[in-house]
């Protein structure tokens, strides 16, 4: 396996994670109550992680077809 098809596939996963991950923590995040800011920072450093893995997930794809 050449390394564009290995950068196309880790950015393929990278994105399906991402936004997978990011669906169920978003829809965790609408759950808690108001008053909780200890899970919701804790949430926000997740959700920001979770960004930067989608933007690695693209420069994946971006790579390959360059």
């Amino acid at each position: 396996m050449e390394r564009k098809e290995f950068e196309l596939i880790f950015g393929i996963l990278s994105l399906l994670v991402s936004i997978i991950w990011g669906y169920y923590k978003i829809k965790d995040w609408n759950r808690m109550k108001k008053d909780n800011h200890i899970r919701k920072s804790y949430s926000i450093q997740i959700i920001g992680g979770l960004i930067v893995f989608f933007m690695i997930g693209i420069v994946g794809i971006y790579r390959y077809f360059s």
